[in-house]
């Protein structure tokens, strides 16, 4: 085949070819010939790389942490671990009723203002310790303190202890 054989978009797409080939040549010799430069001959050439390629992609700019914005932050990391959420236990699922925070061994304080649970509704606290059948619910104004009793065992461990208790 001949090249005046070749249509348009041939032409165009062995242009392309011809190109990219010789910059990957190109890039090649540079690179090997930069390993075998002295170094007063590639510093130079290093350091305008390296202002060029600044001035094209700027650096990305943070801003740095107030010391009162450090000390907040490290305040809510550690009370990450005190925070608990209650929910309505449920046939099927859970629904949420509000979050707070850990006060004690065994007092909860709410964001929110929940209800004495009603006959045959069960209040779970949920959180680092595990999950607990809330005792008593006393509302604020705005705010609920919560008392947490004895730990609510999961369906599927009191699963595996009566099939223990059947095995034995």
């Amino acid at each position: 085949m001949d090249i005046k054989d070749l249509n348009k978009s041939q032409l165009l797409l062995l242009a392309l070819l011809v190109s990219f080939i010789t910059s990957v040549v190109t890039g090649i010799t540079v690179v090997s010939l930069m390993d075998q430069a002295p170094k007063s001959i590639s510093t130079p050439i290093t350091k305008i790389v390296k202002q060029t390629v600044e001035r094209i992609v700027p650096a990305e700019s943070t801003e740095a942490l107030t010391n009162e914005e450090k000390k907040l932050l490290e305040d809510l990391k550690s009370v990450q671990n005190l925070s608990v959420s209650v929910y309505l236990k449920g046939e099927t699922e859970n629904k949420l009723l509000g979050s707070g925070l850990l006060l004690g061994e065994d007092k909860i304080i709410l964001n929110t203002v929940i209800p004495e649970p009603k006959e045959n509704e069960v209040y779970i606290v949920n959180g680092i310790m595990g999950e607990h059948e809330v005792v008593k619910v006393s509302p604020g104004d705005g705010f609920t303190i919560v008392q947490i009793g004895k730990e609510v065992k999961k369906i599927n461990e009191v699963k595996e202890e009566t099939n223990n208790a059947t095995a034995q």
